[in-house]
């Protein structure tokens, strides 16, 4: 059985910071406590180190099957492990799009042979899958994937009938893309008669604006208020669905009905970056304003919203070039969700407390993800270990998304994800991979 020792760890769980030994062995946190000793571990100095329980990052699009020119399940779990993120959610919208047991079995033969993370999958909502919603498996899934905006083909859900249909079937959560369609239209339309063929890139955020996105996700909680079903609105990008959702702030994560999540580019973004980045800030819905940034970070730690995902969705560099109607939306960004919040930590924005909360726990809870999200004995162990005063340079290098770009190319993180450690096994040391074990399908105990 392999053993680790992380020695002198400064352990960041939800309610507070500890100093104290951890012992591994196998796949589990079996001891914490002062100066363990045990001549068969390998020990993991981390007098120096932060130790955060491994990210879950609830929202990422891997791409295979069917759009492997972006991506693979092998590069992006990679990325994911090199980033402290231990296990993810990944979404339905591949080619097929993923709206049957069947097409997510063949994703977790995929992963089962190539992920280095742990790994879930969600199952897509279309408005002609109801009995297969109704049917499917509820601990075998991640959840239901409901688009009500911004997708294409049968993933696009946008008919108030159909959409009450799935919210009145649907026997486990239900994660929502909330964004009006119609009032994307409109402003699209607005946008030619003014430019052409040359709408600037820092017209995004009003053409899928805030009205879009308050006008959707007011449709999805008064549809879960009648139907009673469970939601977690994803990528909340303004201030005024996070209003709505602290009116209805009420129990724990785990029994809440209604709750949002935040990503990592509206976290870390706002409209002023659009001019710098252009297309490689172009992500659905929209980066906004840097009132809306400050309202997401703040609803982090007031518990307004519960958690943190990236929305990682690479494109080859092709799809982001071009004007902006050509350009493809979405951004990688699961190698640096945790540098990020880390940068948002050092800028006092953030407590590291919250972090643990959001990127992992809560996580956990919402999607009741078993024996997971904790740095606790009897728990999987998966950790990153930081060091907080080593600068972290992002350069294509050092992208390992197959994609080869980042809207964080050229900047600095004050901080760098050293080890990361996934059901007990090294994966990554000192900032390299070095062990390939695969990770384990995420078991749900609902």
């Amino acid at each position: 059985m392999t053993k680790l020792l992380l020695k002198n760890a400064l352990l960041v769980t939800p309610e507070r910071i500890i100093r104290k030994d951890l012992l591994i062995e196998g796949q589990l946190i079996t001891k914490i406590d002062n100066d363990i000793s045990d001549s068969q571990a390998k020990i993991i100095e981390c007098h120096e180190h932060i130790v955060l329980p491994g990210l879950i990052d609830d929202h990422v699009h891997f791409r295979e099957p069917g759009m492997t020119q972006k991506a693979t399940i092998y590069s992006e779990s990679r990325a994911a492990v090199l980033g402290g993120v231990t296990s993810y959610l990944d979404m339905p919208n591949n080619n097929p799009a993923t709206t049957t047991i069947e097409l997510i079995n063949q994703k977790k033969e995929i992963a089962q042979k190539n992920s280095l993370a742990n790994y879930g999958f969600y199952l897509g909502a279309t408005d002609n899958n109801l009995e297969e919603i109704k049917r499917a498996p509820v601990k075998e899934i991640a959840g239901i994937k409901v688009f009500m905006g911004s997708s294409t083909g049968n993933l696009l859900v946008d008919n108030a009938e159909k959409l009450y249909g799935i919210f009145e079937s649907a026997r486990t959560i239900i994660a929502l893309h909330c964004e009006d369609t119609a009032t994307i239209l409109r402003n699209e339309k607005k946008a030619k008669e003014s430019y052409a063929d040359n709408v600037p890139f820092s017209m995004h955020p009003l053409i899928r604006n805030r009205d879009c996105c308050i006008a959707s996700s007011t449709l999805a909680i008064q549809l879960a208020m009648q139907t009673g079903a469970r939601i977690h609105i994803m990528h909340i990008s303004t201030k005024e669905e996070i209003a709505m959702l602290e009116q209805l702030k009420f129990g724990n994560v785990k029994t809440r009905q209604i709750s949002g999540e935040a990503c990592i580019p509206h976290l870390f973004f706002s409209e002023s970056d659009y001019i710098q980045k252009n297309a490689f800030l172009k992500c659905n819905p929209a980066v906004k304003t840097e009132k809306d940034r400050l309202a997401i970070v703040n609803a982090l730690e007031n518990g307004t919203l519960t958690t943190v995902g990236t929305d990682h969705a690479p494109h080859e560099i092709q799809a982001k070039q071009g004007t902006y109607f050509k350009c493809a939306s979405g951004l990688p960004s699961v190698q640096y969700s945790c540098l990020s919040l880390l940068e948002l930590w050092k800028r006092k924005e953030i407590t590291l407390e919250t972090i643990a909360k959001v990127t992992a726990e809560n996580v956990a809870q919402r999607f009741h993800i078993e024996n997971r999200g904790r740095i606790e004995e009897g728990y999987f162990a998966d950790l990153a270990i930081i060091n907080p005063l080593l600068n972290h340079n992002v350069n294509e290098n050092d992208i390992a998304s197959s994609c080869k770009w980042s809207p964080f190319t050229g900047h600095t993180f004050p901080s760098t994800v050293v080890h990361t450690i996934v059901n007990g096994n090294h994966i990554v040391e000192n900032g390299k991979i070095v062990n390939e074990t695969t990770g384990m399908a995420l078991t749900f105990d609902r």
